[in-house]
């Protein structure tokens, strides 16, 4: 099959981990056999002139088989959702214009977040007559619903309800989003993990325990949206029991000046060791080597680093906000109360004292069958199948 991917982001030389997850999926399809498209717009506005003068992405490249088409797109109004919707949408039109001047046309188009590769995706399909399909991920569902304007919310809806199927990572998220469209009229397929690079393997020898949490801190949102004020709040706790204890904190951003703060002012700057940006390669060799795995986010549409941490047989402290509820349970790790410092402490202790019950190739096990390329390709072309099917029977 001919799938043409539209990412609402994506990754860049600055970011190259931005949009992961739909890059891996990118892959499981092109592995399963199917041929394989990005289009992506990068739209830059006014704050951003900076990375708009410097950009120095191809235009088209293949990468792992993967075909991207992308260019930049100065958009003066990005930040204002109106402007950015148009621009983004009209930008990957004339992506396809080029695409398919040197290509078949694709059988399904599959947008990555409603705003705005939804939106883009229904008005392509409106000049193409192909179907689409839009896999939500993003959590302004979660965190900001209240913010989104009447006239957003009506574009949002269209997309939502033309789409011949739309996919949500959670069970919980399916539930959030219901009032755009009908829960039977939505699947459950959760993101892809590369379990080719996280895998577990051989702890180096070291002293002490290692926590590891992964995420970006690029706002003060983001920090507070992650748990890294609660983590840190608590991890004063195990410093006091655990004196050789560690916390690694991996990923970079402008806010990780205020996590390095609260260190500080919490007394645990010697226990607590700031990674920076991490490539994906690093990011699976930290989690190789710690020996668990935490994040306690208020907010959570899924939570693919949770998964990861699985590949490598590590358990998992998350805290139950919607995504990981529905995989984290005892075998694999501890589920908290969202903000609970008390519940985070006690979880991190509980983790310590016996981490003999974790069993690494059980924990393996269940992200390779669940997560991992082949299983989500899979669930995937069973979706694409049943449209492909009702578009020959003229439904």
């Amino acid at each position: 099959m001919k799938i043409l991917i539209i990412p609402a982001f994506f990754r860049t030389k600055s970011r190259p981990t931005a949009g992961s997850f739909f890059w891996d999926q990118a892959l499981a399809l092109q592995k399963a056999g199917h041929q394989v498209t990005i289009l992506y717009s990068d739209t830059y506005s006014v704050k951003c002139i900076g990375e708009y003068l410097g950009y120095a992405e191809a235009s088209k490249l293949v990468s792992e088989n993967v075909s991207i088409y992308r260019k930049k797109v100065f958009c003066p109004l990005k930040h204002g959702m109106e402007g950015h919707r148009e621009t983004f949408a009209k930008e990957i039109q004339k992506l396809y214009d080029i695409f398919v001047g040197e290509n078949e046309k694709p059988d399904i188009i599959h947008a990555h977040c409603c705003v705005w590769a939804g939106y883009a995706a229904m008005r392509l399909s409106e000049k193409t007559k192909i179907p689409y399909v839009i896999t939500e991920h993003a959590t302004m569902f979660q965190l900001h619903r209240d913010k989104i304007s009447a006239a957003n919310n009506q574009y949002i809806a269209e997309a939502f309800g033309k789409a011949s199927k739309v996919i949500c990572v959670s069970e919980a998220f399916r539930t959030l989003i219901s009032e755009y469209k009908p829960k039977d009229e939505m699947e459950v397929i959760g993101n892809v993990v590369d379990c080719e690079r996280f895998y577990p393997a051989k702890k180096e020898t070291q002293k002490g325990i290692s926590f590891l949490t992964i995420c970006y801190m690029e706002t003060p949102d983001q920090l507070y949206k992650k748990g890294i004020d609660i983590l840190l709040k608590a991890w004063q706790n195990i410093a006091a029991a655990y004196p050789d204890a560690k916390l690694l904190i991996g990923g970079g951003g402008h806010a990780a000046a205020k996590a390095v703060e609260w260190c500080r002012e919490y007394g645990i700057s010697e226990q607590v060791v700031f990674l920076g940006a991490l490539e994906r390669r690093q990011v699976a060799d930290q989690m190789r080597q710690c020996d668990f795995f935490v994040l306690p986010s208020r907010y959570e549409t899924f939570g693919v680093v949770y998964i990861e941490a699985f590949a490598c047989g590590k358990p998992v402290i998350a805290a139950a906000n919607g995504g990981p509820d529905e995989f984290v349970c005892d075998f694999n790790g501890k589920l908290i109360p969202p903000g609970d410092v008390k519940a985070l402490v006690l979880a991190m202790k509980q983790m310590i004292e016996n981490s003999e019950q974790y069993d690494a190739e059980k924990i393996r096990a269940f992200a390779e069958e669940q997560f991992s390329a082949p299983a989500i390709a899979r669930q995937l072309e069973q979706v694409y199948a049943k449209i492909k099917k009702s578009e020959e029977n003229g439904h």
